[in-house]
């Protein structure tokens, strides 16, 4: 009698374990995750494999997410991180009983700045203290301003160089350095570059020569349009009267929801920072309108000439050129914040894009 109370006191927690969801305690399939890295500086390609996954028999199946917006099936693999931020790479498993299990790992990449240098021709990649972390050497001589772009799918440098005055806009791929594409800049001495990744994707590019922005198809550098001094004039009471377009020393694009965002351009004649309103046209290839929105804020003439800007986490990140420094500076005020990055290499810095 003692026996079979035993037994069934047995077969009644078993079946409780089992509508609990006890089951999984007997299953052996088991997820694992081996990567070579899990924290690095923008764009950060990491190797991940799940070969080690075990199962009760083998294993059939294993899907990979990045914690972004891709997928991937299949054993092991690379795969490379565009944007900075925190993210969890998880792997499903299934074997071939049907018993499945995920695991989860870390990843954490660090915002780069990028740097172009006019002297030696080349593009640097720093970490944020300003380590240098890598460089590519340039096909075409004298770069001005970096930006990365959406080209094709794939994250790209764009890099327009005076190159001996016959001007070239570089595409690189920010990974290895190889050249993509080689492409005629427009004006006759380009300066900075930036990229509008919302909405109408476009490249927009300042020419100290001709003094004119130029909106530009990221795709093949084709000029949309073209924005100069008499442009601005008509549509922004605030340049009437003062030098615009006469000495640019930076322009970046930033989201501005929910419109296509706004340029910020610096000019150096009068140390004045300006916020530009983008009125979208009705596609792309129709004109896209640009004002002035609001007073400019006048930056401190200790750090001019300054070779470009960039605007990271809300502050504006400036090359003081004869300081061989970059400093931050408060947007609202135009005040240095004392932060600053120096030691960082090259002898005329000239562009800065910060990816994140």
């Amino acid at each position: 009698m003692l026996r079979n109370r035993v037994i069934g006191a047995v077969l009644v927690l078993s079946a409780l374990l089992f509508a609990a969801g006890g089951c999984a305690l007997f299953q052996n399939v088991e997820a694992v995750i081996v990567v070579d890295v899990t924290t690095g500086t923008v764009p950060l390609t990491i190797t991940f494999d799940g070969s080690g996954s075990t199962g009760s028999g083998d294993v059939t199946y294993h899907h990979w997410a990045f914690g972004t917006e891709d997928e991937v099936t299949g054993a092991a693999g690379t795969y490379t991180y565009q944007h900075a931020g925190t993210f969890e790479l998880e792997l499903f498993v299934r074997d071939e009983s049907g018993d499945t299990d995920t695991a989860t790992v870390t990843i954490t990449v660090e915002p780069a700045i990028w740097l172009t240098d006019e002297n030696l021709d080349r593009v640097y990649r720093l970490s944020m203290d300003g380590a240098t972390l890598g460089f590519f050497d340039l096909p075409a001589k004298d770069p001005g301003g970096v930006t990365i772009a959406e080209v094709g799918g794939e994250a790209t440098l764009v890099i327009p160089c005076f190159n001996e005055g016959v001007q070239r806009i570089v595409y690189l791929d920010p990974v290895t350095g190889a050249v993509e594409e080689t492409l005629t800049a427009p004006g006759q001495a380009p300066r900075q570059v930036t990229y509008g990744a919302v909405m109408q994707k476009q490249i927009w590019h300042v020419d100290a020569l001709t003094r004119k922005i130029f909106r530009l198809n990221p795709a093949d550098a084709q000029v949309y349009e073209s924005y100069g001094q008499t442009y601005f004039k008509a549509t922004s009471p605030e340049v009437q009267n003062v030098p615009f377009l006469w000495t640019p020393q930076g322009l970046d694009w930033v989201p501005h929801s929910p419109t296509l965002g706004r340029l910020w351009y610096l000019e150096g004649e009068t140390h004045l920072l300006y916020e530009i309103e983008m009125i979208a046209g009705y596609d792309i290839m129709s004109n896209t309108q640009l004002e002035i929105a609001g007073d400019p804020v006048e930056l401190p003439s200790g750090i001019f000439p300054v070779g470009a800007i960039d605007i990271y986490d809300g502050y504006v990140w400036a090359i003081d050129v004869d300081r061989h420094r970059i400093v931050q500076i408060d947007p609202e005020t135009g005040a240095l914040t004392g932060a600053e990055i120096t030691a960082f290499p090259g002898s005329a810095p000239s562009g800065i894009e910060i990816q994140h």
